[in-house]
């Protein structure tokens, strides 16, 4: 998708705004997904710290937002949606979202233009919508979680929303259940607790290196990513857990 942004600027300057902007440094192959087990299987969700022997990191929502470029401050979003407490427009809106999946959202995004004040609106609830499907809320699933769909009213609020704690609790959420029922798959921005161990046993926890400045998504990319999964795989890290 951020290819596609790439090469249409005003898409891409728009999304900048909305705060989205570090996740263009998503890597585009898929997750090493035994890697983001090890990693589950190691946190703690009591005191949200992963332990091994190589370190101790603890998980917060200031760091998730240092990881992936979020705002961690501002107003908290809603779990759920209570329609009777929205506007018609508003009902209307998320009756026009709810159920779709995240290649339709995809559609919407490469489809929509910004010529318009209602098409520009359209374009950002479907990357918002989208982004959070694909990544920072993501499921089994294809359709949308309702956590996600508190999030595409008040479009002039999104990027002074909270949006570190949003991935933070529906994360928490998710391990926790998934912990009860020994589940083998896992919902949740499983990849930012990645991010944040990696950086932690990389550059400790209050480095003041430049490779260590926010978001440090933009770090933990391409030749620097794959060395650091290939020590994992090859045991000269997290392997002594």
């Amino acid at each position: 998708m951020f290819d596609y942004l790439d090469k249409n600027p005003d898409k891409l300057k728009l999304v900048n705004e909305m705060g989205f902007g570090a996740l263009s440094h998503l890597p585009a192959n898929n997750l090493d997904q035994q890697l983001l087990k090890e990693i589950y299987d190691r946190y703690d969700i009591r005191d949200n710290t992963i332990y091994s022997d190589a370190a101790t990191v603890k998980i917060t929502t200031r760091k998730i937002g240092d990881a992936l470029g979020l705002y961690a401050k501002g107003t908290t979003y809603e779990t759920r949606v209570v329609r009777k407490k929205l506007s018609q427009e508003d009902q209307d809106v998320h009756k026009f979202f709810q159920g779709k999946s995240a290649a339709a959202l995809a559609e919407l995004v490469k489809a929509t233009p910004l010529d318009t004040e209602e098409n520009r609106k359209l374009f950002m609830r479907a990357f918002i919508l989208w982004i959070q499907k694909v990544f920072l809320l993501p499921t089994s699933t294809s359709s949308i979680v309702p956590n996600a769909l508190t999030t595409i009213f008040d479009l002039e609020t999104t990027s002074k929303r909270n949006w570190a704690h949003h991935v933070h609790e529906f994360l928490l959420q998710e391990l926790k259940k998934a912990k009860e029922n020994n589940a083998t798959v896992v919902h949740g921005c499983v990849y930012v607790l990645m991010i944040i161990y990696f950086h932690e046993t990389q550059f400790g926890e209050n480095s003041k290196e430049v490779e260590a400045r926010p978001p440090w998504i933009a770090y933990w990319k391409g030749d620097t990513l794959k060395q650091w999964l290939k020590q994992e795989r090859t045991h000269e890290a997290i392997s002594s857990f």
